[in-house]
């Protein structure tokens, strides 16, 4: 093992090697940089559509409960009525028309499109104000709605399914909502 160490070691020429870290540092800093915005914002992104199919996923659950509640009346859902046997009925409410997946669809297409559009704008605002030696607020607020929204309609959605600890949970999301605007 000594001798495999010592080889690799011989084998490294250090002024060569910080000439080849060195030869276009400028260039290799701006793509890392480039690279490592696209990555954050790319991550921003794929967490708010992560946030979406969640939403969608709680949207077909309250429509499932509705479907157990015109079907078997009010006092079967409060003793059998629960999220997973709303997450089975989805293919049920589904086949009678009780959620459109067109509009799902829709909906989603367009959310990811202004999700991407907000952030993208909310990004170069805050660039802006950065060149111009200012906080960087507006990606924060962007987002902080954002999620706020997306996280009140997910609980909004188990609310219908009839989940009775989200009555709190709601409030306190409304709440910072406002803060926030």
């Amino acid at each position: 093992m000594q001798k495999v160490l010592n080889e690799v070691v011989n084998k490294v020429n250090v002024s060569k090697t910080a000439q080849a870290i060195a030869d276009k540092g400028i260039e290799k800093l701006a793509v890392s940089a480039v690279g490592a915005t696209l990555l954050d914002l790319g991550t921003i992104f794929a967490l708010f559509i992560g946030l979406e199919i969640v939403d969608i996923l709680t949207r077909c659950m309250a429509m499932s409960a509705l479907l157990w509640k015109n079907m078997y009346g009010e006092n079967i859902v409060k003793r059998k009525g629960n999220l997973l046997n709303y997450i089975k009925w989805i293919w049920q409410a589904h086949k009678w028309r009780y959620i459109d997946s067109s509009a799902l669809r829709d909906g989603f297409w367009s959310k990811t499109i202004v999700y991407f559009i907000l952030i993208f704008v909310g990004y170069l605002g805050d660039t802006i104000l950065a060149l111009k030696h200012m906080p960087q607020f507006v990606l924060v607020i962007f987002c902080g709605i954002l999620v706020c929204t997306e996280v009140l309609s997910i609980l909004e959605n188990l609310d219908e399914c009839g989940v009775s600890s989200v009555h709190d949970i709601k409030d306190l999301i409304k709440k910072r909502k406002e803060q926030i605007k």
